[in-house]
């Protein structure tokens, strides 16, 4: 009988690993297929068409109506090299939004703001709720509350469609943020802005991240000791950094919309206007949008965002996963060469811009964002044909504004060292819009 069964024994090992592979490639096979299904279902881009942008009336004062003439289709920011970003923005909001066709005027400001949004709210891990990481719905309410205590219109609403689409309560961006809104004050009054927003549906986190994102979105920083204290207690520090960092990115994204007066996209608006608090209100930068649509598609609605479902999520990970063009090769082919510790980035900056700026890398836990960020520092360094001088003279105004005396020292390092080696940065002479249509200014 052992004679017979040997054979048996050896045809059956073959077989078996014939059949474990097989069923491997058939897994293979079912992943792609429902990839595939994944980015089919979303394969439509959602903008406004620029020549409608380009043909609103606005306000000649406006920053908006000067980039007006040179704005850039939607289409060619994609054939530059932002395919995957173009389509990871349109799957976190439902749309791509106009302020990428004025941001890519200068790239080096649209590089930036691709290098910021993943490093500062931690994609794809959020997304995919990976150990360690931020709830993503807390994610949600801090850029939300930071937008709305900044003041906002444009960011509010997109931060509104952002929070829904990742499942959070409507009723919790109605009326919460409408009393936090009620609660916002003069900088006179800022040690009272921290009234404790009260609503019954509100988790012990969710009322924790809301205060402490509006008190740093304020102008200047009205978050409390105690509001800070009470956090630290609900929230490890790993923690804690993310829901910071979310905030303090739609802290700059608000003020650099805002001071453009980027009009907001109707549609946007139109999703979420009945969502957001009834003090919501449409500034002069967000109002050109619609001011320029007809009654009818003012007066329109349309569905709340949908939360995400696993077709949105697998899309989110093709286009951040894409080989040799998705966000994460971007992000690599940006960072090259950036140092990863703190120390390394300290020099790395010492050498470049005559200041360390350890006031900021010092404190940063993750890797990534403190990358980015030095990234962020060093390619503002960088002149192309800007005035250096110029640019660090409005930052030390903008510290002035917050009142943040330390980033002003460190700037006021920045300044000496630029006025030293005046030769290598000097000002320039030509006009913005000489510089906006300079052929020197291109993607790399």
């Amino acid at each position: 009988s052992l004679c017979m069964t040997a054979p048996l024994a050896m045809v059956a090992f073959p077989l078996s690993i014939g059949m474990m592979i097989i069923i491997a490639l058939l897994l293979i096979a079912l992943l792609l297929l429902l990839v595939l299904y994944a980015i089919n279902k979303h394969r439509h881009n959602h903008y406004v068409d620029i020549t409608h942008l380009q043909s609103i009336q606005l306000d000649s004062g406006s920053l908006f109506s000067f980039f007006q003439p040179h704005l850039i289709s939607i289409n060619e920011v994609s054939q530059r090299g932002y395919s995957s970003m173009l389509s990871l923005a349109q799957h976190m909001i439902g749309i791509q939004p106009i302020a990428d066709s004025v941001m890519i005027l200068w790239p080096p400001s649209f590089d930036c703001y691709n290098i910021l949004l993943p490093n500062s709210l931690n994609f794809p891990e959020v997304i995919l709720g990976v150990p360690g990481s931020v709830d993503i719905k807390l994610i949600s309410l801090a850029m939300y509350a930071s937008s709305r205590a900044n003041g906002c219109a444009y960011c509010t609403s997109h931060c509104c469609t952002f929070a829904v689409r990742r499942g959070v309560d409507p009723s919790i961006l109605r009326n919460l943020l409408t009393e936090v809104s009620n609660n916002k004050k003069s900088e006179e009054d800022a040690p009272t802005t921290e009234d404790d927003p009260t609503t019954t549906n509100l988790s012990p986190k969710e009322s924790a991240v809301i205060k402490l994102a509006y008190g740093l979105g304020t102008v200047p920083c009205s978050l409390t000791a105690e509001t800070y204290n009470g956090v630290t207690k609900l929230f490890p520090p790993s923690q804690l950094e993310w829901l910071v960092e979310a905030a303090s990115l739609f802290g700059l994204l608000n003020k650099l919309t805002d001071g453009l007066n980027i009009p907001l996209e109707t549609s946007t608006y139109q999703e979420t206007v009945d969502i957001m608090d009834t003090n919501y209100t449409l500034g002069r930068a967000a109002a050109g949008m619609i001011e320029g649509e007809s009654t009818a598609a003012k007066a329109m609605r349309q569905p709340p965002p949908p939360t995400d479902d696993w077709t949105n999520i697998i899309a989110i990970m093709y286009h951040g996963l894409r080989p040799g063009s998705g966000a994460m090769w971007f992000e690599r082919k940006m960072l090259r060469g950036i140092p990863t510790s703190a120390g390394e980035c300290a020099v790395y900056l010492q050498e470049r811009c005559g200041c360390s700026f350890s006031s900021v890398l010092h404190w940063i836990q993750h890797d990534r964002f403190r990358r980015a960020i030095v990234y962020v520092i060093g390619k503002n360094f960088v002149s192309d044909n800007l005035s250096l001088k110029l640019k660090v003279q409005v930052g030390l105004g903008y510290c002035d504004n917050l009142e943040n005396a330390v980033v002003e020292g460190e700037l006021k390092e920045v300044l000496t060292f630029v006025e030293k080696d005046g030769t290598q940065h000097s000002d320039s002479d030509k006009s913005i819009e000489a510089l906006i249509l300079s052929p020197t200014l291109q993607v790399e």
